[in-house]
């Protein structure tokens, strides 16, 4: 039952890891812009924010926002 408990959060961290490798490795993605963080993130940076402050969320929305439109 531990066990099953430990791995339960494996695929999460896997999709957050992937989004987050691809967010980073995206050339469609500025590297650094100037200003304020917003809507939608104008850069990785911004983006990197994002997975930081929101984690799973933040991967999912880049899942739907970018990673899909590619």
């Amino acid at each position: 039952m531990h066990l099953l408990l430990l791995l339960l959060p494996l695929p999460a961290l896997a999709f957050y890891l992937w989004m987050f490798w691809d967010m980073a490795n995206n050339p469609d993605i500025p590297a650094d812009a100037r200003g304020t963080l917003g809507w939608p993130p104008a850069s990785r940076m911004h983006w990197a924010v994002l997975f930081v402050v929101l984690n799973i969320v933040a991967a999912v929305i880049y899942f739907t926002t970018v990673y899909k439109d590619e």
